[in-house]
């Protein structure tokens, strides 16, 4: 690509992208599907172009932001797209395996948003993994108005309030999860976003990523969820420090999430072969992540699938 060429179409990606994040600034509802599209002009100039060149168009892209959507935005622009779509462009072209550019691709996303919230914490002075009491029952007291309002019975309001207490209370211990799984999930959208774009155009520079009906997880993954339970249960017992249970709930999150997507993936993969509509089976697979019991069933078949592989004894 010549100099004139590399210039041009560096410019044009910047301004897409930078088009793409003030539109999913400012719309409130559509702009969620804009903020996903937001890296993948990002993925192309990092793929496309040296590392410096790539860095040097986000550079441009975080002043024009700047301009229109202060600083805060612009940190948020770099912090939560800029980097990650940079850096899966950047991966994409050193390695030739999507897991291992997404697995990267979410240890950049994850840096992006610790720094972030470190930034923010030291401006606003709130931080995300100590939520004080206070706050708590403000939130509390303004959902439990609401329901109250909707015409929910005392004891009805008194078990909701209960619930909403044990769960709120939860939530700085289990944050530093919710962080990597939320990271997970953008670095995943991203590349899946980024890829069918350049395959609309014609590219196939972004490695594909394996069907989700042979998805699979190491063995180590169901260890790391035994490990989850007994600090869990050590952190419990009063004997051992906080630091125990905070760590084996972590660990039980991002391990039960895991094993759950294998036992999920390994019911795709059931009614695949059953010629069931794939309309059918998304509309199976939602129920069993919105019903608890059937979360759990999901676990306990990711389990057995680890280690007796289900998928190879269907259709035997």
């Amino acid at each position: 690509m010549n100099k004139p060429r590399e210039i041009v179409e560096s410019a044009l990606l910047v301004a897409l992208a930078v088009a793409l994040f003030l539109a999913s600034y400012v719309l409130p509802v559509v702009g969620m599907v804009f903020a996903f599209l937001c890296p993948a002009p990002l993925v192309v100039l990092g793929l496309r172009h040296s590392l410096t060149r790539a860095f040097l168009g986000l550079g441009v892209a975080s002043i024009l932001v700047t301009l229109f959507a202060g600083i805060s935005g612009a940190l948020f622009f770099v912090l939560s797209f800029g980097i990650l779509g940079v850096g899966l462009g950047y991966l994409s072209r050193r390695y030739k395996n999507s897991i291992e550019i997404i697995l990267y691709g979410v240890l950049i996303s994850l840096g992006g948003k610790l720094v972030l919230m470190v930034i923010l914490a030291k401006l606003t002075g709130v931080n995300p993994f100590d939520v004080r009491p206070d706050e708590m029952m403000a939130v509390i007291d303004k959902v439990a108005s609401i329901y109250k309002e909707m015409g929910m019975s005392k004891e009805t309001l008194n078990t909701a309030r209960s619930q909403m207490e044990a769960t709120i209370s939860m939530i700085p211990k289990i944050f530093p999860a919710l962080l990597i799984m939320a990271s997970a999930v953008d670095c995943f959208l991203s590349y899946v976003i980024s890829r069918t774009v350049l395959y609309r155009l014609g590219s196939n520079e972004l490695p594909p990523i394996r069907p989700f009906a042979r998805w699979s997880f190491p063995k180590s993954v169901f260890w790391v969820f035994i490990l989850s339970g007994v600090l869990s249960f050590m952190g419990l017992s009063g004997t051992f420090p906080e630091i125990f249970l905070r760590i084996g709930l972590n660990l039980r999150l991002l391990s039960s999430g895991l094993l759950m997507l294998q036992g999920l993936s390994v019911f795709w993969f059931y009614l695949s072969y059953k010629n069931v509509k794939k309309v059918i089976r998304w509309i199976l697979v939602g129920m069993v992540m919105l019903f608890p019991l059937l979360t759990q069933i999901a676990l306990i078949l990711g389990i057995i699938d680890m280690w007796l592989d289900l998928r190879s004894r269907i259709g035997r």
